[in-house]
This record gives C-alpha cells, structure tokens and sequence, in this order.
C-alpha cells in the first residue's frame, strides 16, 4: 500500500462558458477519485476560473505555490490545465515541485514524476499543450485578420473610442455606432486645432463650453486617428471600416500637416515664446535661425526684454568654419513687416479667392507606368528581352514611380493647406487683439519660410 500522501487539487478553466468536459466539478471530482483510491489526504483545492493557462500568472496557483511546504503532491485532471506553456510546465515541475519535494500526478495522463517513465511523458506532453496553444493563436489571429480586412473594429470588453458607442449589425457582430454628443466633441476638437494649431488652446475651450476633460496625449491620439475618417487598422495596415466616419478625409488630411509641424517631445502643446520660431532660414549659409532675448534697463518704461532672430553660425561660430554675418532681425521689426507684407499680398488678390490649384492626374501617370512594366515583363517573359536589359528598364520605371509618388504627396499637402482670403481678411482686422497663440496659427497658415539675408529679407507664402 502506498504511504498516505497530503494532497493539493488544481483545477483551471478559461473561460467562464466552461465545456463540460472541463468544469470545475468534472475536474474536482476525478481528482478526488484518484486521491481515494490512493488513500491520499485532500488538504485543500485551488480552482483559477477564468484564467489562460498560457502564463502562471493565476492567484490559486501562486497560491498553491507558496504553500508547497504543506504538500506531497499537487493533482491535475489534465495536463494542459497546469499549464500550455512547456517552459511553464516544466519550470513548475523542476524548479517548484521537484524542489520542494512535492510529486505532481495528473489523473487524464496517468503521470507520475516519481518514475523516470512519467517525467519523460511529461516533456513529451508539454511540447503538444504548447502547439495546441500556438495552433489556436493561430487560427485567433487569422480570424481577427479576415474580420479587420472586412471592415470591423475590433472592440474588446466596454471601452469605445470618443464619438462611438457599441452596437450589433443583423448577423449580431459588434460594431461601432456614433454618439452623437461624443462625436460633436471629436469634430470640435478638429475644428479647434485647425483654427489654433495648439491642444492647450483646445483643452482651455472645451473646459469652457462644457465637455468633459480629456489629456493632451488623447487629444493628440484623436487627431491622428485615422478611425474618425472611416478606416480601421491591423497592425500597420489601414483598411475601409464598416462604420461611419466623424471627420472628413480633407479635413483630416490637412490636420497631419498641422501636426507634422508640432513633433511630440517634451515641449508638444507648449505655446512657443517665438512668433517665427522654425521658420527662418539663412540667406547666406542655410543654416535656421533661432532665438534669443535681452534684458534693456530703461528708467521711465521699467525695465523690459527684446526678442530677436539671429542666424545660428553667427549665434555659435565656434561650431562653424567662419562666423555667418547675417543680419540679426528684433522680433518686433520682422511682425511689423509681415503684417505689411501680407497685407499687400492680399490688396493684389482682394477680389479672388486663393483657388486649389488644378490636381495632376497622378493616377492616370501610375497607371501607365504600370502598364509599361508589365510590358516589359510580357517581353521577357516571351524572349524577347534579355535579363539584364529588363533589370535596367524595370529600375528607370521604378524611379520614375517613386518621383510621381513624391510629387502627388507634394501636392496633397500643399492642397490641403488652402485657405480663403476672406478668412485670412479676418484674421488681419483682428490681429491686434490675437493672443499669441493665435498669432502662431496664423503664421503657420500662410507663411512656408522667411529668408533672411545680411540686405533684405523675402517671405514665402502658402498659397
């Protein structure tokens, strides 16, 4: 007869749909009879409901684990609820069971670690509870692939993204349905950025009319979401979503233009103290212009500070070859002229709108780049073109491919950063009474560069 062993009874399921070849009371219950017919004493019972088998991060078992002094062998119903994991299973068996002198039976398998014969049946069974795992995985991802390239988002537990709501098509699929007032917040916050080009700017006004408040990182998250046009993605693929879009592809498009000039890092969503700040260039050696400001003591003004621009090479000329001998440019000098310029610029076209220009049929040029290859391969395909004449063709297409690609990127942008002159009008007439914040966005709307050179000083426009 066997010596009399303290018995600890594991018992896992997944999920809380549990089979019936799997439940709790299935479990326990061949345990039991396996402990009694050994004579063995049931200590105690240590049951993770709900919990994936393919990590030991489970409450009883850490449990179990901790109390292995108290035990002589720890009974499974099977294998694979210990563990699908191999490493995890024989980790459990070696570094903790074994270890602690603690045998480990599963009753499915008829497993006995005290025989060499069981340990090896163990490594052996290990190995297919893990491809089980990994086949399932498999067939998950393959699934949630096919459901995302179908169109559908993938919602897990009751967390929607702002401006959505969980609903159920007709085949009772989970999809995304607008809410009406969330959505109104995302469109505003586009609407907001477009006009001030600031998310702290954006965080003050929804304060203000009522919306609840949301993080600089979500806010930044919402307008680069490409869900509010309409797409869902998969890893880093983008496909046509099921659900209906909050903001318009245009207007999106012309957000990541915004947003591509403010990079995320420490100082994201801080109003720069520079009107210009990025924008000037050096008309004599390239290099960008930065900023710099002085103390100036005056008895009846008080004492106050002047902003200025001055090219880097001339700022730090220890870092160049020879000191740049541009022209150092006060802040206050180069907002008078801009306002000047701009407002000339706008006295020629009072009476136009600033048009889009005519779109390029990019398309139409693709296409027969496109077609041109495939000829080229139907010529080699058919003798009539030699290797390395097609490898050289092939190559000249490609680039001019990439060229066109390039230039209808180009014009995209540029596109989307159309403004009417009326609304700039606007802007002018009001410009005193701007704070800074939006003095920058009107900046950044209409001016592309400032060159500066030790005479003159040109702006370059958007439009």
């Amino acid at each position: 007869m066997e010596d009399v062993k303290r018995a600890a009874l594991y018992v896992r399921y997944s999920t809380h749909n549990q089979d019936d070849n799997y439940s709790v009371a299935i479990q326990l219950e061949r345990t039991k009879l396996l402990c009694a017919s050994k004579g063995w004493i049931i200590l105690d019972e240590f049951i993770d409901p709900a919990y994936s088998g393919s990590n030991m991060e489970r409450p009883a078992l850490q449990e179990m684990l901790s109390r292995l002094d108290e035990f002589d062998v720890v009974v499974v119903y099977r294998l694979d609820r210990l563990s699908r994991s191999q490493r995890d299973t024989m980790t459990l068996i070696q570094d903790y069971f074994l270890k602690s002198n603690v045998d480990f039976v599963s009753v499915s398998e008829t497993l006995d670690t005290t025989t060499p014969f069981g340990m090896a049946m163990i490594g052996i069974l290990a190995v297919f509870a893990e491809l089980e795992r990994a086949t399932i995985t498999e067939r998950l991802q393959g699934g949630i692939d096919k459901r995302v390239e179908a169109g559908y988002r993938l919602i897990c537990g009751n967390h929607m993204p702002t401006g959505y709501k969980k609903g159920k098509d007709e085949e009772g699929n989970n999809i995304l349905l607008i809410d009406d007032l969330q959505a109104k917040k995302v469109q505003r916050i586009f609407d907001l950025y477009e006009q001030y080009h600031s998310i702290t700017k954006i965080q003050a006004i929804l304060k203000e009319e009522g919306f609840s408040g949301r993080r600089f990182t979500t806010i930044r998250q919402i307008l680069s979401n490409r869900l509010y046009i309409g797409e869902v993605q998969r890893r880093d693929k983008y496909y046509p979503g099921i659900h209906e879009s909050i903001i318009s592809a245009e207007q999106f498009d012309r957000v990541q233009v915004l947003l591509a000039r403010h990079p995320k890092g420490a100082n994201a969503g801080k109003a720069k103290e520079s009107l210009f700040s990025s924008l000037i260039t050096c008309g004599c050696c390239g290099e960008i212009y930065m900023t710099y400001s002085y103390k100036v003591k005056n008895k009846i003004k008080g004492d106050y500070y002047v902003r200025s621009y001055l090219c880097r090479a001339r700022r730090f000329p220890s870092e160049y070859e020879e000191k740049c001998t541009s022209q150092i440019v006060k802040n206050n000098t180069l907002e008078s002229l801009f306002i000047k310029e701009l407002d000339g610029l706008l006295e020629e076209r009072q009476t136009k709108t600033i048009s889009v220009k005519k779109r390029s049929n990019f398309d139409t040029a693709l296409k027969k780049i496109d077609d041109k290859i495939n000829r080229l391969i139907d010529l080699y395909e058919d003798g009539e073109l030699d290797k390395e004449t097609l490898n050289t063709r092939l190559e000249k297409r490609k680039k001019e491919k990439e060229e066109l690609l390039a230039k209808k990127t180009l014009e995209e942008q540029e596109q989307a950063l159309n403004i009417e002159i009326s609304d700039i009008k606007k802007y002018l007439l009001t410009y005193d009474k701007m704070d800074f914040i939006e003095k920058r966005a009107l900046v950044e709307k209409v001016l592309k560069n400032i060159t500066i050179s030790p005479t003159e000083i040109l702006f370059e426009w958007n439009f």
